[in-house]
């Protein structure tokens, strides 16, 4: 992919995923009350609007700059790995999936002090940390990270076989 096409696309996808992310949470602050919830699929699924004053599953909660911080050094080393090393599709979409969430989230820190957590899952008869639709792009992309990761390293591990 062409550098500057490399950059639209990651710019445009970002954007779209940021968009998309602050419409549910939205939909969520309009419709519901803090600590509010709906049972979607009994005994599995609910909407539950809790605000995160942390990171994941409220983890240095209160260290709202320090988080900002945080998400602020993680996007620009983002985009310094898709400008320097990143040339695969793939690990462009993985890390473009990794940048909207982590713009969403940055955009509910910096103009509301927390994120707006809403999606309550039960497994197992267990309730498990209530999240976002840019937590679940964040996910999505660091598995996809890993992958590629797994997968070059597997190419080269086969193409240095080759040339002895």
């Amino acid at each position: 992919m062409l550098m500057k096409k490399k950059y639209i696309y990651v710019i445009l996808v970002s954007v779209l995923l940021v968009v998309f992310d602050q419409i549910t949470k939205a939909l969520i602050i309009s419709n519901y009350n803090v600590h509010e919830y709906s049972v979607v699929i009994n005994n599995f699924f609910n909407i539950f609007y809790i605000r995160n004053y942390g990171a994941a599953f409220g983890i240095l909660s209160q260290n709202i700059i320090f988080l900002i911080g945080i998400t602020c050094i993680m996007i620009y080393y983002v985009f310094y790995e898709i400008k320097r090393n990143i040339n695969n599709n793939l690990s462009i979409f993985s890390l473009t999936l990794v940048l909207g969430g982590a713009v969403g989230n940055l955009i509910d820190r910096i103009f509301r002090g927390y994120v707006v957590d809403f999606l309550s899952f039960r497994l197992f008869n267990y309730d498990m940390p209530v999240f976002n639709v840019a937590d679940i792009f964040i996910t999505c992309g660091v598995i996809l990270v890993i992958f590629c990761i797994l997968r070059e390293g597997k190419y080269e591990k086969n193409s240095s076989r080759r040339r002895k």
